[in-house]
């Protein structure tokens, strides 16, 4: 149930934040195995007056807050890391090292959803301890 936050220092073209959520949705099927009916995402552009990137001239800075169901291992969430920003590096022509992601993992009894049931009672046909 990945709940994708993005934030971008520079605004882009419909097509081109369409192609940028594609992406990590692609990243996440793919390294965490979720399925298409799980995934949402907001796209949010920046106000360079009310935003501060990190470093010296961060012009093409985007920040990514995945929210997740807890228990997947160190190495898959790295092989996650390295694949959106490989990917989104050469999707929008930006170096790597301007792509930070945050992955922010709550206990599955903790998401009320379908009615208020508990997530940890509900079969989402794959698996989180990967």
């Amino acid at each position: 149930m990945p709940i994708v936050r993005i934030e971008d220092s520079r605004p882009r073209s419909r097509a081109e934040r369409q192609a940028v959520i594609q992406c990590i949705f692609d990243g996440l099927k793919s390294v965490f195995g979720v399925s298409d009916e799980e995934l949402q995402a907001r796209y949010q552009v920046l106000d360079p007056d009310g935003f501060v990137p990190p470093g010296v001239g961060a012009v093409n800075y985007m920040q990514l807050e995945i929210t997740v169901f807890a228990g997947r291992k160190a190495e898959t969430k790295k092989k996650l890391y390295e694949v959106l920003a490989q990917n989104l590096s050469a999707l929008l022509g930006v170096a790597p090292e301007s792509i930070l992601i945050l992955l922010v993992e709550h206990p599955m009894e903790n998401w009320g959803m379908r009615g208020g049931r508990l997530g940890s009672e509900i079969d989402f046909g794959y698996c989180v301890n990967v």
